[in-house]
């Protein structure tokens, strides 16, 4: 039962890096030798080029999906996988996935206060009030149990 689940998955996330390599592959057929930074950018410039990409958004997006599915395997593994291995790959699950949760919604509260106009530090001054209150609330829900 569980290897037609792991084939399952493994054949959707075939047909997902298809659909990447199909969507990134159309309208780009120009080879161009780019290097990491230009003689007149920054190295802040070419960053901001590099994650404006979609090729360079998806490779990172499947790193990070392999990465959390090798950890769920690990973690789930069965028998054939030691005890302190699977507890590694547990609290590998957990903390990636807070840090993940915390890094989204940061993220997100900064980019909607800068698109109304408010200046970085006042959208800073956002993003960190909402991870306050997340913390407030986690708090408040494990003083009361129901965490």
């Amino acid at each position: 039962m569980a290897q037609g689940f792991l084939y399952a998955g493994f054949v959707v996330g075939l047909v997902l890096l298809a659909l990447v390599v199909a969507f990134i592959g159309r309208g780009r057929r120009e080879y161009k030798v780019a290097f990491v930074t230009r003689e007149d950018e920054s190295l802040g410039d070419a960053m901001r080029r590099w994650t404006d990409n979609p090729a360079v958004l998806s490779l990172v997006f499947l790193a990070i999906a392999f990465g959390f599915g090798g950890a769920a395997v690990l973690f789930i593994g069965g028998t054939g996988i030691p005890a302190e291995m699977a507890s590694s790959a547990g609290a590998f699950l957990i903390g990636a996935t807070v840090l993940a949760v915390v890094t989204y919604l940061f993220y997100g509260s900064y980019t909607t206060a800068r698109s109304w106009g408010l200046k970085r530090s006042q959208a800073v001054l956002v993003g960190s009030w909402v991870l306050g209150a997340l913390f407030v609330v986690t708090v408040s829900l494990r003083l009361l149990g129901l965490l």
